[in-house]
């Protein structure tokens, strides 16, 4: 099923932005956040630029007023992982694994979250722009004013989160998977559906098109005759 052009004007909810120092220190990458760390200590006011960062264990890490652009985040281990007031610009992040993590103030523009899985995670006033988020699962999280605009989130998993002020626009849920994540209220009218599995219980609620709603009585087991 295919955007529905009479609902593209579809409103989104409000969504503070991310509020980043007048000046940011260009630093290294993978030395940072490995010294980072290894002392727990925080990263703030920064900015990182076409670098790239794996194999960073540690007990937590704390991000504030950093930019990222064009950087890729691979094999993390963190029991905490916090990002605030951030922008994340044509980052790549693929197969990341986050637990317990939280958001706040993010913004994720052109990113690749290609099998990224964010557990226990908290997103607060996040936006996602035009990011590639195939295989993506959030799982026992809070959406509390996120917005998801113009992705990608094919085969993604969406399993025991709770969603407030959040909004989807013009993403492709194509075989994506929703398990108890209820999405009463939730406009779904300008995304594509197609092959989507949604426990019923979830579906209420949920705004579609004429079309998409054919589609789930199909699901339901409903037949439709003339």
């Amino acid at each position: 099923m295919k955007n529905n052009p009479k609902t593209s004007q579809q409103e989104l909810p409000s969504v503070a932005i991310p509020v980043l120092a007048g000046t940011l220190r260009e630093l290294p990458l993978a030395e940072t956040l490995h010294d980072a760390a290894a002392q727990q200590c925080d990263i703030t006011d920064a900015c990182f630029s076409s670098d790239y960062a794996d194999h960073i264990y540690g007990t937590a890490l704390e991000f504030s007023s950093c930019r990222f652009e064009r950087c890729t985040f691979a094999d993390w281990e963190c029991k905490r992982v916090a990002f605030v007031d951030c922008v994340l610009d044509h980052c790549d992040i693929s197969g990341l694994r986050l637990e317990n993590v939280t958001f706040q103030r993010v913004r994720f523009s052109a990113c690749r979250l290609t099998g990224t899985e964010f557990l226990n995670a908290s997103l607060m006033n996040v936006t996602f722009h035009e990011c590639t988020c195939d295989y993506f699962a959030l799982s026992d999280s809070k959406c509390t004013h996120v917005v998801w605009e113009n992705c990608q989130l094919r085969e993604s998993l969406w399993q025991s989160v709770t969603l407030k002020a959040s909004a989807f626009r013009n993403c492709d849920f194509t075989a994506a998977q929703i398990r108890y994540m209820p999405m009463t209220g939730q406009d779904m009218t300008t995304c594509t559906l197609s092959d989507i599995q949604i426990d019923p219980h979830d579906l209420r609620g949920m705004r579609v098109s004429p079309v998409q709603g054919l589609l789930f009585c199909t699901l339901l087991g409903l037949e439709i005759v003339d």
